[in-house]
């Protein structure tokens, strides 16, 4: 307690004290905002939640350590509150710990806290219980908004105030501030094209309306040889209709059951020609219209929908699509079908996503391959229609949930 008021002794009445007081808050903050920030019921795991209060703090006592000047104290702030409005895009613990490790090193250059006495640790623990039981009694977007205002407010009283610890030769302020800037961007946009909750980087749809009791089963990556029309055969059995997202080389590889699909009233959708991990990044992205002309040469038409491949997409892949009067379409939740051969726990996945409104990912095919083995999906498919009943759920097309078209004139 002592050593605290030495320095706000020291730093003398009025914007001293204030500068000082508002720093050490934004670091309760910080670490306050690591444990509630992710306490989301999809990372609640024990051992999730410690490594990225690890991350958290490893990058704030890495902070401590790191050139500050004013320039730089701007910057970091930018990159916390960056980081901050990141974060609740993301329900992967890899992209928690990161954007965890950016925040706390934006968030420490940008406050440079006193060195912790014993009441500043009293007050960051008092800061840690206040903002882990405020995520569960107001919302993740107002916690967001108190962290974002005291890390402004806190930068803002940096760069107002001194730096009488650390000066840094200008070469080495540059070449760290340059550096976490292009890290920031570069996980920035790696969040906006991987995220399907993430509309501003060239979104899609991921809902549908919730007041319906309707859910859309969607399939990707087909026609598949061995699992599309088994697949046909058990939606028709329960009076189901699909969507299934279809890749341009599986369509050419063999027409027919793209042709059986259409005739039988399932609704297809446009999946990318190649399903490959690099076309997407094309400006001009032909991949679209080469899979519209071969849903042309084997139905005679042209679908109205379109998901990218992995999700992955950009502004310019956006652009295409409305060139094209299309509609992107994503997803609200998925089974990772394409990474287990557990049907049990394919249908246990996606109907823990299986509320009014929902868009289901499964997968028909991988990647375009017409002869890859997909009996995980057969088996699993009778157990989610059985569940879906279960659950007062009905199964309908896309165009039916979202109130879109169906098809186009090529």
């Amino acid at each position: 307690m002592m050593a605290t008021m030495d320095r706000l002794d020291r730093a003398g009445a009025g914007p001293g004290r204030l500068w000082l007081a508002t720093r050490a808050a934004a670091t309760t903050v910080a670490i306050g905002f690591g444990l509630a920030a992710m306490s989301k019921p999809d990372t609640v795991g024990v051992g999730a939640r410690l490594l990225i209060v690890l991350a958290l703090g490893a990058g704030l006592l890495a902070a401590r350590r790191l050139p500050a000047n004013r320039t730089l104290a701007v910057v970091g702030g930018v990159v916390a509150v960056t980081a901050a409005w990141l974060l609740p895009q993301r329900d992967d613990v890899a992209a928690a710990v990161i954007l965890a490790v950016l925040f706390a090193l934006g968030a420490g250059i940008a406050v440079e806290p006193p060195p912790p006495s014993r009441s500043t640790q009293l007050g960051l623990l008092a800061g840690l219980i206040a903002m882990f039981a405020l995520r569960f009694t107001v919302s993740q977007k107002t916690l967001l908004i108190v962290v974002v205002c005291v890390v402004a407010a806190a930068t803002a009283a940096t760069v107002a105030g001194r730096f009488p610890t650390r000066r840094p030769r200008r070469g080495r302020a540059v070449v760290f501030g340059t550096v976490l800037v292009a890290t920031m961007l570069v996980f920035t946009g790696y969040v906006g094209a991987e995220t399907p909750g993430a509309t501003w980087f060239g979104g899609g749809t991921v809902h549908g309306p919730v007041d319906t009791g309707e859910v859309a089963l969607t399939f990707d990556d087909g026609p598949n040889l061995g699992a599309t029309r088994k697949i046909m055969a058990i939606l028709d059995a329960h009076d189901v209709k699909g969507t299934f997202f279809e890749v341009g080389k599986a369509i050419d590889a063999d027409p027919q059951i793209t042709r059986a699909l259409y005739d039988d009233g399932h609704l297809l959708g446009n999946h990318s020609y190649n399903h490959d991990q690099w076309r997407w990044l094309d400006p001009r992205y032909p991949e679209l219209q080469r899979t519209q002309d071969a849903f042309r040469r084997a139905i005679g038409t042209c679908p109205v929908l379109y998901r990218p491949p992995h999700g992955d997409r950009t502004p310019f892949l956006a652009q295409v699509v409305r060139d094209h009067h299309m509609r992107m379409v994503l997803w609200s939740a998925s089974a990772g079908d394409w990474a287990t051969n557990d049907s049990r726990l394919v249908a246990r996945r996606i109907l823990a996503g299986a509320h009014p409104g929902a868009i289901l990912l499964l997968h028909d095919g991988l990647d375009g391959n017409p002869s890859a083995n997909r009996d995980v999906l057969v088996k699993a498919l009778p157990l989610i229609l059985q569940g879906l009943r279960d659950k007062g759920l009905s199964a309908v097309r896309l165009d039916r949930l979202l109130g879109t078209g169906d098809y186009q004139s090529c």
